[in-house]
């Protein structure tokens, strides 16, 4: 696995002063720091919030934390469990 150049997540930077991975450690880039496609995901994110709180009034914003990342397709249908076939029936002691 290739090394990351920043210990901060993508769209992130290291703040002067403070330890690796230490509480407010990495902030935000400016805006004119972003590669395209960070600012792009910000705008997306962006909407994807305004949504939800659009959706929510009143909530706070961190309670959307568990939004996905914009633009990637989630599984609305939870998995089922095998059902069992007809012909199979579990005996219970009282019946043995």
């Amino acid at each position: 696995m290739a090394k990351r150049e920043s210990r901060c997540w993508p769209g992130y930077e290291p703040v002067k002063g403070k330890k690796p991975h230490e509480q407010g450690s990495c902030k935000p880039k400016a805006g004119s720091k972003l590669t395209a496609s960070q600012k792009e995901f910000r705008g997306q994110r962006g909407k994807q919030l305004a949504a939800w709180q659009k959706e929510h009034p009143g909530s706070p914003t961190k309670a959307a934390q568990h939004l996905h990342k914009p633009g990637t397709k989630t599984k609305t249908a939870a998995k089922k469990a095998p059902s069992k076939k007809s012909g199979e029936t579990r005996k219970s002691s009282a019946s043995r």
